[in-house]
């Protein structure tokens, strides 16, 4: 499901998650009696290091983004009743929201930033397994699951774009109702779901 957006149409979600990712309560369930836990390097990194990696797109950056999938694939097999945090999120969403949140708390580690990702992550999260599809034609094409399509059926529809049922398949009033709420939401209008457009759609 990761690496099928280019960067460049995501921009539109870079800073919107951060009223929750900033405030969200830590969440993290610590092993040793004291509440201390071991944080592994990248977890280390102190945001602005992050900033400057990723400005240069240097392997330091690579391997911060490597720490926060493998923390969130790790939340997804103990947060209860999760099955997928990141339901539509990519690892370059990841960097952007990232380095928002870190221009705004400088004192943070990545490792601190993911613990509030996972907590804001919570009520966008797939509680159980669901199937991948693939819609869109061309250039314009998104892998998503089928329960996430339902979803933003659902959602379109309470916008009044979308008349159709919740079904989770792709078709034409469906693609024109995304194509419609893209145009509102000053998204590019292709009518495929891609993150940008899914986050702006259902985030709470």
């Amino acid at each position: 499901m990761r690496g099928w957006l280019h960067i460049a149409r995501l921009t539109a979600i870079a800073s919107l998650p951060l009223a929750s990712f900033t405030t969200a309560p830590q969440s993290a369930r610590a092993a040793a009696p004291d509440g201390v836990f071991a944080v592994e390097e990248s977890g280390r990194m102190p945001c602005p290091a992050f900033v400057a990696a990723k400005a240069k797109n240097s392997p330091a950056f690579t391997r911060a983004i490597g720490f926060i999938e493998g923390y969130i694939s790790a939340a997804n097999r103990y947060e209860a009743n999760t099955f997928d945090l990141s339901p539509w999120h990519t690892g370059q969403a990841y960097g952007l929201i990232l380095e928002q949140h870190c221009k705004a708390h400088a004192s943070d580690t990545i490792g601190m930033a993911a613990q509030r990702l996972v907590a804001a992550l919570q009520p966008l999260r797939l509680a159980s397994p669901s199937k991948l599809i693939e819609v869109g034609n061309g250039k314009h094409k998104a892998v998503l699951y089928e329960a996430i399509l339902k979803r933003a059926q659902s959602a379109l529809a309470r916008r009044g774009l979308y008349r159709g049922a919740a079904s989770g398949t792709f078709d034409a009033p469906t693609q024109k109702a995304f194509a419609a709420f893209q145009s509102g939401a000053s998204l590019q209008p292709t009518g495929v779901p891609d993150p940008a457009t899914l986050w702006k759609l259902l985030n709470p």
